[in-house]
C-alpha cells in the first residue's frame, strides 16, 4: 500500500484536529441533597412551579465549561441555566412541593459558572445565579446566590478532570442549599 502526499497530509491534519479539539464530556446528572429535600419538605412552604431560567449575556460557563481542553456540557436543555432549573424542580418534586399549576413561581438567571481543573493539588469552582419568587406575577423575593468549593486534585489530567466533573452537581447542591437556608426565600413561598 502506498500513500500519496496529499492523502497522508489529509490524514495527519484530521488526526491533529481531533487531538487539538479535546473531548466533549457531559456534566453528571443532578443528584439532590437528602438534607435539602427534607428541609424543603418541612419548611412550611406552599407548592410552587419552576419557571424560566435564563442566562445573563456573556455569562462565563453558560453553555459549556472547559476542563483542561475538554468541554463539559449540560446534559439538560443544552445549557447550565436549564440544568439549574431542573435541579430545583427535582428537589421540589421530591419534597412534595412542586405544582406546575401553582401561582407561586421560582425563576432565575445564571450569572456565572466555572470549574478550574488545572491546579497541581487542588481545584475549585463556583456557580452564581439570581433567583426570583413571584406570586400571581408580583415579585416577593429576589436575590443573588453563589456557591464555591475546592477539592483535592492532581496534576494528572486523568485524575483531575473526572474529579472536577463530579464536583459540578455538588456545587449546584450547595447553591440550592443557600435558598433553603434563606428565611426570606422560604417566607416568599408561604
Amino acid at each position: 500500500m502506498t500513500f500519496t502526499l496529499p492523502r497522508l497530509s489529509s490524514a495527519v491534519l484530521v488526526l491533529l484536529a481531533a487531538l487539538l479539539h479535546g473531548c466533549a464530556i457531559q456534566a453528571p446528572a443532578y443528584s439532590p441533597s437528602a438534607d435539602a429535600v427534607e428541609r424543603a419538605r418541612n419548611s412550611g412552604i406552599q407548592p410552587a412551579t419552576v419557571g424560566g431560567f435564563t442566562i445573563k449575556p456573556g455569562a462565563t460557563g453558560a453553555d459549556s465549561i472547559s476542563l483542561r481542553g475538554n468541554t463539559m456540557a449540560s446534559p439538560v436543555g443544552g445549557n447550565y441555566a436549564a440544568y439549574l432549573a431542573e435541579a430545583l424542580r427535582t428537589e421540589l418534586r421530591l419534597a412534595g412541593k412542586l405544582d406546575p399549576q401553582s401561582r407561586l413561581e421560582i425563576s432565575g438567571q445564571l450569572l456565572g459558572n466555572d470549574i478550574a481543573a488545572g491546579g497541581f493539588s487542588t481545584n475549585s469552582g463556583y456557580i452564581e445565579a439570581s433567583f426570583v419568587v413571584k406570586h400571581a406575577g408580583q415579585t416577593r423575593y429576589e436575590a443573588v446566590k453563589r456557591a464555591e468549593a475546592s477539592w483535592d486534585s492532581s496534576l494528572v489530567g486523568a485524575i483531575a478532570i473526572p474529579r472536577a466533573q463530579q464536583q459540578y452537581p455538588v456545587l449546584v447542591q450547595q447553591l440550592i442549599g443557600t435558598l433553603w437556608a434563606d428565611p426570606l426565600f422560604l417566607a416568599a413561598l408561604k
